[in-house]
């Protein structure tokens, strides 16, 4: 069974523009998604309450792993940008039986996850660079 035939025989919902998937903080559900069609938001709160754009999700890409990897809450928030938008609901057992017969899949999900890592990698050496920079203010 290839990738596209596994995800024929997933579930899949539709969700309407300004729909929440998930928001950050809500317990781990067991899910991971898959977006078949349409554009999502992934945001993060910030400290004043705010909430930041990190990236857009399109067809073809992943979210929720990280969670269902974990078990961990939710990061972000995911919410739907498009009119419509169509995603596959991978549940943990499904994802265990996907990742032990389809190598692509895991290589995909491997990339996506290390390309997440090193996005907060960077925000996380702007934000070094930011608080220094304060430091020399404040010692001014």
């Amino acid at each position: 069974m290839n990738i596209l035939e596994f995800m024929q025989n997933i579930s899949t919902q539709v969700y309407l523009r300004g729909d929440v998937i998930f928001r950050e903080g809500d317990p781990h559900d067991g899910s991971m998604y898959c977006v078949m069609s349409g554009m999502f938001a992934v945001t993060k709160r910030l400290p004043d309450g705010s909430q930041e754009i990190i990236k857009g999700l399109g067809p073809g890409e992943f979210f929720g792993e990280l969670s269902l990897l974990t078990r961990r809450p939710r990061a972000m928030t995911i919410s739907v940008v498009s009119t419509n938008a169509r995603v596959g609901i991978l549940r943990d057992d499904q994802f265990e039986k996907l990742a032990r017969i389809n190598t692509h899949f895991l290589f995909q999900l491997t990339k996506s996850t290390v390309e997440k890592l090193h996005r907060a990698e960077a925000r996380l050496t702007e934000l070094d660079k930011l608080l220094e920079e304060i430091k020399k203010d404040d010692e001014k």
